[in-house]
């Protein structure tokens, strides 16, 4: 969310009451909720012309205000109390303003293929709390190209998890400062950038040398550079896998939207009949929006992502070996 919307919804909460703030965050994770109670501290009067503009449905009743005054903190803290135990509460209002919750609100904005790679070699205590205040969709994303025995512990470890305990936010804070001083360009998600940004033959001759070198490494690599035109290029068995494991809904919006190189590589590893039926599908789809497109597509290469990271889907050159 733009730093408006979230000084737009601040000030809607505001207006809505202790009561009403308290439901909200009860749906909110904890970097949501820092990021709203962040621009709710900074909002001290609430003019009748606001109000207005933000409560579009109850205008009439927003009219009859002067104005909107707000102990910002005071209210803060109710409506905080109100949504959850004193003790998760008070947590997060420790945590408002500090350079830890900038630092994760920084580290939201990085691709999720990073994120899990920067995780990958973590506690799973630590990657709990992390996926914990991260945005639900970038924790989804995140969580889908983990390597699979690294999300079922992280996982269990967020299920039995309540409020982190002051060592762990500690620890949280160490990690996070630890990322701020390692320079963006950095890493194997600096590597993954420029191979995706290379000529297919090129990279694939990068990849191949890396192979002799470092297997690991050049098997990290083809998996956070993986994407949905990448199907094209994988082994019939892969792409049976992958056919199992996507929404027929998600996979026709995706192939919207591709060159025709993944319709025919997919259409090759199905029976005749379903092949016809998914072609006759995506003729009578009509035009979708980019966005929707775009969307599926992503969603299909988190798919492929995580069938990659475990092992699941193997790639050309791992099926001649």
């Amino acid at each position: 969310m733009s730093q408006a919307g979230i000084e737009k919804s601040a000030a809607l909460l505001l207006a809505l009451g202790e009561e009403a703030t308290a439901a909200v965050f009860r749906y909110l994770s904890p970097l949501e909720v820092s990021r709203l109670g962040g621009a709710m501290r900074e909002l001290e009067v609430l003019p009748r012309e606001r109000v207005r503009a933000i409560l579009r449905d109850h205008a009439a009743e927003a009219a009859e205000q002067t104005g909107f005054a707000a102990d910002t903190g005071r209210f803060l803290d109710e409506a905080l109390n109100l949504a959850m135990s004193p003790e998760r509460a008070q947590t997060i209002l420790q945590r408002l303003g500090a350079s830890g919750a900038q630092a994760l609100e920084r580290l939201a904005w990085r691709e999720p293929a990073e994120i899990a790679g920067l995780l990958e070699a973590q506690p799973p205590q630590l990657i709990a709390v992390v996926i914990s205040q991260l945005p639900r969709d970038v924790a989804a994303a995140v969580l889908d190209v983990l390597p699979g025995a690294v999300r079922a512990n992280a996982l269990q470890s967020l299920a039995h998890s309540e409020a982190p305990s002051p060592d762990m936010l500690r620890e949280l804070d160490g990690w996070l400062a630890s990322l701020e001083a390692v320079a963006p360009s950095q890493g194997e998600a600096a590597v993954a950038s420029l191979l995706g940004q290379m000529s297919e033959g090129s990279a694939a001759a990068a990849l191949s040398q890396l192979d002799q070198n470092d297997a690991e490494l050049a098997a990290r690599l083809r998996v956070r550079n993986l994407a949905f035109e990448d199907l094209a290029q994988l082994p019939e068995a892969s792409r049976k896998t992958f056919l199992r494991n996507i929404g027929a809904r998600t996979l026709l919006h995706a192939l919207k939207g591709s060159d025709g190189r993944v319709l025919d590589a997919l259409a090759a590893v199905m029976t005749p009949t379903a092949a016809q039926r998914m072609r006759d599908d995506l003729d009578t789809l009509g035009a979708l929006p980019v966005t929707a497109i775009q969307e599926a597509q992503d969603e299909a290469g988190a798919t492929l992502r995580r069938l990659a990271a475990e092992g699941a889907i193997l790639f050309p050159e791992e099926e001649a070996a």
